[in-house]
């Protein structure tokens, strides 16, 4: 299984009073790596919202193992998991650019809709072949 890898270098802005990132940045650094990855593929937010469709995060998940630092460069892995429900399921790694340890790992599920915020059941064929695309591409 390929990765999607997105570098971020940690800001002064992103750390707290222990001088450790505050976590709700990992959230943000999932985002950014997540929409990189959708963007390839025609499944970012905006793309979606042209074809009216929406997929809001219903779940997510975060499990920090260590802190990143200032001015630490870290790598965002972004994949996928396969389903069979009108969702999309991102995983994530947090890595530590230099020595590679990983630092958090995470999970985000979105679910689709239509542009009125109604639960689809089934993927439209469209956004599947999207989705079959990304899949494709990170051999899952």
């Amino acid at each position: 299984m390929k990765f999607h890898e997105t570098r971020i270098k940690v800001r002064f802005t992103e750390v707290d009073l222990y001088q450790v990132v505050w976590h709700g940045h990992y959230i943000s650094w999932f985002e950014v790596s997540r929409n990189e990855l959708a963007r390839r593929f025609e499944l970012d937010p905006l793309k979606l919202m042209e074809v009216g469709f929406l997929a809001p995060v219903v779940e997510l998940h975060c499990q920090f193992k260590e802190p990143a630092r200032p001015n630490d460069e870290i790598i965002v892995r972004t994949g996928i998991e396969r389903t069979e429900l009108a969702n999309l399921i991102f995983t994530y790694s947090v890595l530590h650019g230099e020595t590679k340890r990983v630092l958090a790992t995470g999970r985000t599920i979105h679910v689709l809709t239509d542009s009125r915020g109604t639960l689809l059941y089934r993927i439209p064929d469209a956004i599947q072949q999207r989705i079959s695309r990304m899949i494709e591409y990170l051999e899952v």
